[in-house]
């Protein structure tokens, strides 16, 4: 493969003046330009971008954590960081990590050896003293609170358990079981305090046989149903944490002639399509602006823009015929 020197050499030019043509840089002649770009096609050069990334300290390239690709919540996530890293001319590396510690810190090996600019965390399980250390070798945005000294862009998951709850009191549902994916994050913590905190503050009542969490998929919502149905009294409303498990125990309760809302109240979160196809009353998060969100504020990290921040994105109930 030709490198600088063989350019130089037949453009009969000194390395530098190479060098300021492959970087668009100016004080080169047309003459010596011209002459540049016939070596470089006659040795048919290719740029080291690895090399040039290195010499610049950057590699315009930021990683991204995530759980579960085919989630919903992570698919939006994704989408909305590719549309603005695509405006920001930077790539975007994938991982998924299952919930898996030693999955996590292949990403966080990658910002510590520089393999990437900085990483945003969709979702973890490690501890707010694992990130602390990790965040000394590069930036780090979080989509989802947690404590630490890092940046912070996240929904109030807290505050969207609230609108759900107060609406089914309001509706007069007393008895709530609650239904949650990955109880470690961030998310699933913010959404069970806010739970319990609300029970313990209201005459709503709740039974450890109504909860169920590690749901979350269409068929965790039918086999949820299931478990319900085998119980000796059914709750009056159960409280989802994804618009696809609510989904599937809606399906599975009318196979088994369970009325909704009459006999039970299903709320799920997220907002998706298939909430609006079944009529679910759900809580809308901007999860494709979380995206974009997450990468401005790295992007302005990378570039020594602004200070560490936090940023809460808000949401709103949608009020339907599940409730």
């Amino acid at each position: 493969m030709a490198n600088i020197t063989e350019i130089a050499r037949l453009a009969k030019v000194s390395r530098s003046t190479v060098s300021r043509v492959l970087n668009n840089q100016p004080y080169v002649t047309s003459q010596k330009k011209e002459a540049v770009l016939e070596a470089i096609r006659l040795l048919d050069y290719v740029p080291n971008r690895n090399a040039i990334n290195l010499s610049k300290g950057k590699t315009n390239i930021i990683g991204i954590m995530v759980p579960q690709i085919n989630h919903p919540f992570f698919n939006h996530l994704i989408s909305g960081m590719g549309e603005i890293c695509a405006d920001l001319n930077l790539s975007l590396l994938v991982n998924q990590t299952n919930s898996d510690p030693e999955r996590e810190k292949i990403s966080f090996d990658q910002l510590r050896y520089k393999q990437i600019d900085g990483l945003v965390i969709a979702s973890t399980v490690s501890s707010a003293t694992e990130l602390s250390e990790i965040n000394k070798y590069g930036p780090i945005v979080s989509c989802e609170w947690s404590e630490g000294d890092h940046a912070q862009v996240y929904i109030d998951h807290s505050n969207g358990i609230e609108l759900v709850m107060n609406h089914l009191k309001e509706k007069g549902y007393q008895s709530i079981a609650l239904c949650l994916g990955n109880p470690d994050s961030g998310v699933g913590k913010s959404r069970k305090s806010a739970f319990d905190k609300f029970i313990d503050n209201s005459n709503c009542t709740h039974s450890h046989e109504w909860y169920f969490e590690k749901r979350y998929s269409f068929e965790d919502g039918k086999t949820v149903m299931n478990e319900l149905y085998k119980l000796s009294a059914l709750p009056r409303a159960i409280v989802v944490g994804n618009d696809y498990v609510a989904a599937g125990i809606i399906h599975q309760a009318r196979l088994l002639k369970i009325r909704v809302p009459e006999d039970l109240a299903v709320t799920g979160f997220d907002n998706q399509s298939i909430a609006e196809a079944l009529h679910i009353t759900t809580i809308d998060q901007p999860i494709h602006q979380l995206g974009i969100e997450a990468v401005k504020m790295m992007d302005s990290l990378i570039n020594h823009r602004h200070k560490v921040e936090q940023n809460t994105l808000s949401l709103r109930l949608i009020i339907r015929q599940s409730t």
